[in-house]
């Protein structure tokens, strides 16, 4: 065992004990042996394994008391809440463009009725996306679907100040119920996971949609576990919630469809 030196070796402090009171860089030799590499490498991978699945179990199994733990100042036991946000939703989008199939549908391409009447620029540019749309419909879904991780990012802050417009009284501040939101999300994209792996196990699509449907008591769960109230205003609240979110989320998916098709209408 090599001798520690006195004093930090990142930032010079005296130290006193294994680890600096100035930045909380651990005590160490200059001189590292293969065995430092060793334990550094197992305490680091153990710790960052132990904190997921800490995080993923509470967050699956208990609605809710990931943001309370979280609230409450106990964070060090757990991933942070973007980076869990940002890794399922990076899972959930990677296995939605290496299996297509097994996807949900966020948009249905089609195009049906009578063609346009082509008297002006914008009609005849969107014209010419809607037969893109017929020729290459899945060229144009997979540009929908290239949109949606940004939209989804910027409705994740919407559906936090929802939650704050009926929750106020209970946490008049506006951060906490972006945590819950940025949580939620997680989830959701966790379950959405889940479906897209159970439809690639040929799972009946009804079956794998059960596994989306459990977002809606979670909701209320969550709700009620972060913000209290009694059950029935919790549903109500809770139900008015997705309401609204859902249809700003439809209009999200409407205007980055419209935006595509008039895209590929000016291309062609």
């Amino acid at each position: 065992m090599h001798d520690l030196s006195p004093h930090c070796l990142n930032c010079n402090a005296d130290l006193v004990g294994g680890w600096c009171h100035a930045c909380g860089q651990k005590a160490a030799s200059t001189r590292l042996a293969m065995h430092d590499v060793v334990h550094d490498a197992t305490h680091e991978f153990l710790h960052l394994d132990g904190k997921i699945f800490r995080t993923v179990r509470l967050l699956a199994t208990k609605p809710g008391e990931l943001t309370r733990e979280f609230l409450a100042g106990r964070r060090v036991a757990f991933i942070s809440p973007f980076r869990l946000y940002l890794t399922f939703s990076l899972i959930f989008f990677t296995l939605a463009a290496v299996l297509p199939d097994s996807a949900p549908r966020v948009v249905r391409m089609s195009r049906e009725g009578k063609e346009l009447n082509q008297d002006t620029a914008f009609k005849r540019q969107l014209s010419r996306g809607l037969k893109e749309v017929e020729r290459d419909g899945r060229h144009v879904s997979e540009q929908v679907m290239h949109n949606v991780p940004k939209a989804m990012f910027l409705l994740m802050p919407l559906f936090g100040l929802i939650t704050w417009a009926f929750y106020r009284r209970q946490e008049r501040y506006y951060i906490p119920h972006l945590y819950y939101s940025i949580h939620f999300h997680a989830f959701v994209f966790l379950v959405m996971t889940l479906y897209i792996l159970a439809a690639r196990l040929a799972l009946p699509r009804q079956a794998a949609a059960l596994i989306i449907l459990t977002t809606i008591p979670y909701h209320l769960v969550a709700l009620r576990r972060v913000f209290g109230g009694s059950r029935k205003m919790t549903i109500a609240k809770g139900t008015a919630i997705g309401i609204l979110y859902w249809l700003a989320v439809l209009a999200a998916m409407l205007t980055i469809t419209f935006l595509v098709v008039m895209r590929a209408g000016a291309a062609g």
